[in-house]
């Protein structure tokens, strides 16, 4: 069934150009995604298709029975609407009953007695069973609780931005809705609640359109890909694997068609030169097919960003953490962290919000003080910081003199020195857009201004707080080749596991309980590991203890073999978990090595033999 279609839609936005005469249907079940870079449109087309803006030209007819839930990149409330009052803010009939029994379970909570009250109340009991809310209800609530929105008495102003994008995200869920509009649904989640939202998608039978940065996310969910491009639209009726391999076809027959239409205009000007008189209509005919290639509309090779700095030499000593704790408002969020960070290190940072994990950045740049252990940075050690700061640039001040106020020159890795004009060029910021103010760019091409202004300052250790906020999938790709190559250190706090996976050989682990673990892998190897672990515990569970064959003379006691070996065990057991703790404590300092973690699994595989040895002896009298 065909829910929404658009025809020859054209947009433009201020003296932007957004798309135009583009056409395409929605049908139910459609899981799909658009793509393209920051500022080619992509929110305002969502806008359009949820009914919150109009196109210029064309047309966009949605079934009369359509109802959508749109999750916008910026959440609307009122501050001083609760949590639960902004959830079941909606005029859909289900979600009105159910406000409307929350109110009266309220109001008996506080006069339990009244009778009226519960009449009442049994009156819209009996609607809800009527009209089966009861099972929507449920789902609600297991939706509120995976979000883990336990009190929803809360007031939406004293919100932070990511509780904030959570709230709403539970809001355009709950809805009962045929069509979801999602901007950017994943920025601000753990990874553990991207996991949860990407299978609840694909369960659900609701058709979806989304923006998003997180290609492992739209390669499992999406079944359809529309990239907008120049003004136009390319549908690929396939996941986001499936794109690149067609894209990667496309460029590559483009290219090729230029090479002909190259190869014959060049013998073309040579008969042209010869002075072939156009008397006839042949000659005149092959005059016009050559003057039509000459004038037609080339397939250009793509504007690239390009990303590549200097950066600062980097000292013998880089960056010592010894014992650090920070508390907040009482609460530890990290206690006694050491670590050691050598050269060219790219370690990952995960762990659930609010574990402390941008709060390790802050103390690390001095932004915010340690409560003790000390922080001893090296004297060659510069930072560079990229955190979700775009969002506080002065609207008002125009893009070139943002950048040259960082910095009017910086030198390259190629020995090039480039003004803030040119990297700004490099960064696909027109003239016009140099010379306009901040506010007229997008929230991508915000966070694209950001990261040049932290690279102006030519860092040698680059701190990225959720970088991957925001920014399309190309720019994406070309920071993540930057950073392969970037001549220094790089930390990275993300929830985005194809930039983890890219960029991290070294994942810093926070549990949420002030402990950070080491763990030496990139971020699908850590997933793995984890699912390794909980399908032992659960085996170990689930199955009957093994069953010892039946011994033909029961034993009483130890041979004189056995009690030697008793005696030494013991020896050799606090040996290797002397040796395995000395491993513990180098991983805690940041000596990590690869032959010292295999050493570390090989002494657990040891240890564990001889314990299981040591309690088979131990259970015979002396």
């Amino acid at each position: 069934m065909n829910l929404v279609n658009l025809d020859k839609v054209s947009k433009t936005q201020g003296d932007k150009k957004l798309f135009e005469n583009i056409s395409f249907g929605m049908n139910d079940g459609d899981k799909i995604a658009l793509i393209g870079i920051n500022g080619s449109g992509k929110s305002t087309l969502l806008k359009m298709i949820a009914g919150i803006e109009n196109p210029d030209n064309g047309t966009i007819a949605r079934n009369r029975a359509l109802k959508i839930s749109f999750l916008p990149q910026v959440p609307l409330f009122q501050p001083e609407n609760t949590i639960l009052e902004h959830i079941l803010k909606s005029n859909d009939p289900k979600i009105l009953l159910i406000r409307e029994y929350e109110q009266w379970t309220e109001k008996i909570k506080k006069s339990p007695d009244n009778e009226s009250l519960q009449k009442k109340l049994m009156e819209i009991m009996h609607r809800m069973d009527q009209e089966d809310v009861w099972g929507f209800e449920r789902e609600i609530r297991s939706i509120l609780d995976q979000f883990g929105l336990d009190d929803l008495e809360i007031k939406m102003g004293s919100l932070s931005g990511g509780m904030l994008k959570k709230v709403a995200l539970a809001q355009s869920l709950v809805l009962d809705s045929q069509l979801l509009i999602l901007d950017e649904p994943t920025n601000h989640l753990d990874l553990q609640m991207i996991d949860w939202l990407e299978k609840y998608l694909c369960e659900k039978s609701k058709t979806v359109i989304m923006v998003t940065h997180d290609r492992y996310f739209l390669d499992r969910v999406c079944n359809q890909i529309i990239e907008i491009d120049h003004e136009k639209i390319y549908t690929f009726n396939g996941n986001y694997s499936y794109y690149l391999e067609k894209k990667t076809e496309i460029e590559n027959s483009f290219q090729a068609e230029n090479e002909r239409i190259a190869s014959i205009l060049r013998k073309e000007m040579v008969w042209l030169r010869r002075g072939v008189l156009a008397r006839g209509t042949k000659q005149q005919a092959r005059i016009d097919r050559i003057t039509e290639m000459q004038n037609r509309k080339k397939i250009e090779e793509k504007e690239n960003l390009e990303l590549g700095v200097l950066g600062r030499r980097l000292g013998n000593k880089i960056l010592e953490l010894l014992n650090v704790s920070k508390s907040f408002d009482g609460k530890p969020v990290i206690k006694d962290f050491t670590y050691t960070f050598k050269k060219n290190e790219r370690i990952g940072i995960i762990g659930p919000n609010g574990s402390g994990k941008s709060t390790l950045l802050n103390l690390i740049t001095g932004k915010i003080k340690e409560d003790s252990g000390k922080i001893d940075s090296g004297q060659n050690t510069f930072f560079g910081l990229f955190d979700q700061n775009a969002i506080d640039l002065n609207p008002e001040e125009r893009v070139i003199d943002f950048i040259r106020n960082t910095a009017e020159h910086i030198t390259l890795n190629n020995g090039e020195t480039l003004s803030a004009g040119k990297m700004l060029e490099r960064f696909l910021f027109t003239a016009k857009q140099q010379s306009s103010p901040i506010e007229k760019l997008s929230g991508g091409e915000r966070r694209r201004l950001y990261m040049l202004h932290v690279l102006m300052k030519n860092p040698n250790f680059l701190l990225l707080d959720e970088p991957t906020n925001d920014l399309d999938i190309k720019t994406l790709s070309i920071l993540e080749d930057f950073l392969e190559t970037f001549p220094g250190c790089v930390v990275a706090v993300s929830h985005d596991r194809y930039f983890m996976d890219r960029i991290a050989g070294l994942l810093l682990v926070f549990d949420g309980k002030t402990n950070i673990t080491l763990f030496p892998g990139n971020y699908s190897e850590y997933l793995e590991s984890q699912e390794s672990e909980t399908l032992q515990s659960e085996k170990s569970k689930t199955l009957p203890k093994k069953i010892e064959p039946k011994k033909e003379k029961e034993k009483t006691k130890l041979s004189y073999h056995e009690k030697r070996e008793y005696e030494k065990i013991e020896k050799e057991i606090e040996v290797l978990e002397k040796e395995k703790s000395e491993i513990e404590e180098r991983f805690g300092s940041g000596s990590w090595q690869e032959d010292l973690a295999l050493r570390h699994k090989e002494l657990e595989k040891i240890l564990q033999e001889k314990m299981n040895r040591w309690e088979y002896l131990s259970s015979f009298e002396e």
